[in-house]
Formats: C-alpha cells, structure tokens, sequence
C-alpha cells in the first residue's frame, strides 16, 4: 500500500480515520466560507466551537452545523457510550476543506442589458463544505 500525506486521502479514508462530515450545495460563496474555514483550522473542537458560536457571520453558523455533525459522526464510529459535549475536549479539526459547488445563473434583464455593457446574469454561488476530526494527540483519554 502507497503512503500518503494525511491531506491526500481519499474519502473513503478520511471516513475510516475520525469523524466526517460534509455539507453540499451550501448557499454562500466559498470566498466567503473559506475565511472561515482558516479561522478553525486546527483549532480543538471546544475553542472551535465557541469561536464560531460567537462569529457573527452567516459561515460561521453553517459551519459550526457542519462540525457538530462531525464530531456526531466520530461518536457513532468510535465512543457510542458518550455524549457529543463530553468529546469536545478530546477532539481537534483536522482538515477543513472548502470547494466550489454549482452556480445558481439567473438572467437579470431589468438592470443593464447585456447589449449594453451590462453582464446579463446574476451568478449565485455555493460551497461544498467538508470537515474531518480527530482525537487530540495533546489530550489523554477519549
């Protein structure tokens, strides 16, 4: 077997390592999601969490669904015996990755013709937003 950076992954392999989550066709740009994205990256899961709870940003909220779904998605795999809350110390973000979903295209007619200069087309981006965590090596116990 070929060893890989822990960033190359396959999702198959992310899925077996910790705890995955991904959210599709988010309606907010990537530009916009991604400055989010820096903010937690690597952050333990509590600091990240309470980062996000009070970041008063629409990325923020989606991304703080999309964590808590990942840190749902590691108890099921790994601690079913626990609580969600009682993993949060125990857990770190370890790749939080930010793509470009499809675009919504919507003519605009009313505005500026495009014969006349004008783009002619609303585009309405969205995000595919995944996040993986794991436990923290700094931390004892699980």
């Amino acid at each position: 077997m070929k060893v890989r950076p822990f960033g190359q992954l396959t999702k198959r392999e992310w899925k077996a390592v910790g705890g995955y989550s991904t959210l599709r066709r988010a309606r907010i740009s990537p530009k916009k999601m991604k400055l989010i994205a820096d903010l937690v990256k690597g952050m333990n899961v509590q600091e990240a969490d309470y980062v996000l709870q009070f970041t008063p940003k629409k990325g923020a909220r989606i991304m703080r669904k999309v964590l808590r779904a990942a840190v749902a998605s590691y108890r099921d795999k790994f601690a079913p015996d626990k609580s969600v809350d009682d993993l949060y110390p125990y857990l770190r973000i370890a790749i939080v990755k930010v793509d470009r979903g499809p675009m919504w295209k919507i003519p605009k007619p009313a505005v500026k013709p495009a014969r006349f200069g004008g783009n002619g087309i609303f585009r309405r981006r969205t995000s595919h937003i995944t996040v993986v965590v794991l436990p923290d090596s700094r931390k004892e116990g699980k």
